[in-house]
């Protein structure tokens, strides 16, 4: 009996945000999340430019690449340039959205359509940077090879 008193409990303390479940491994990741992980592989493959610089902003910069998902995820309805007005002069970003604000608007897009997989993605700092390098890097390094 007090055991199932403590799931109820914890389980409602997870729902209402108070107690939140240990980040899965990243080796686990897309095996946890296959259908995210092979659209986001897709997105990878169609702007690997973009997908690298997004792999490299987060390596160097993990909080702020979080933030720009979470906001992403927490705001479904507005568009990149809110974010970019609410933030101004990050550099990464700004960066990327000279060249690539299609992939970067397609990258929100993912965000919201595999909303736990981003969020268990992005719970370890550089977690988006760690899948770029195993999971899709041969994509991104048909690219520099001139395919």
């Amino acid at each position: 009996m007090k055991t199932l008193l403590l799931v109820s409990l914890l389980t409602a303390l997870c729902k209402i945000g108070w107690v939140t479940a240990a980040p899965i491994p990243l080796e686990e990741w897309a095996d946890k999340h296959p259908e995210a992980s092979k659209t986001l592989g897709i997105w990878v493959k169609a702007h690997p430019a973009a997908a690298r610089e997004f792999f490299e902003w987060d390596g160097h910069h993990s909080a702020r690449a979080q933030e720009f998902v979470t906001w992403t995820i927490e705001h479904p309805q507005e568009h990149l340039h809110l974010y970019v007005r609410e933030h101004p002069g990050e550099p990464y970003l700004d960066a990327i959205l000279k060249l690539h604000a299609l992939a970067a608007r397609e990258f929100m897009q993912w965000c919201r359509n595999h909303e736990p997989a981003a969020r268990a993605l992005m719970a370890h700092s550089g977690g988006l940077s760690w899948a770029g390098h195993p999971l899709y890097r041969e994509y991104w390094n048909l690219e520099a090879a001139g395919r």
